[in-house]
């Protein structure tokens, strides 16, 4: 076997990496999930998302980027805009 072929089996591990939310978020989630359930509406969901900007993937509530600062994302009424 060559240098190259083993250079080629080595699995890259950033790809296969996901960004999570601290425990304090989903704590946060949890509860405002309970909170929710009282009041009859849909709970939040916690996915696991592509980022539009870099494409790692990470654990999201709602945003679409992971937070890396190639692109610029605001916020309006709780919601993110790019």
């Amino acid at each position: 076997m060559t240098l190259a072929n083993t250079a080629v089996k080595e699995p890259t591990f950033k790809d296969n990496k996901v960004k999570r939310l601290p425990p304090s978020v989903l704590k946060e989630i949890e509860l405002k999930n309970h909170a929710r359930k009282l009041a009859g509406l849909s709970p939040i969901k916690v996915k696991i998302r592509k980022c539009i900007a870099c494409s790692a993937q990470f654990e999201s509530a709602g945003n679409r980027t992971c937070g890396c600062q190639s692109r610029t994302a605001g916020f309006i009424a709780g919601r993110e805009i790019i």
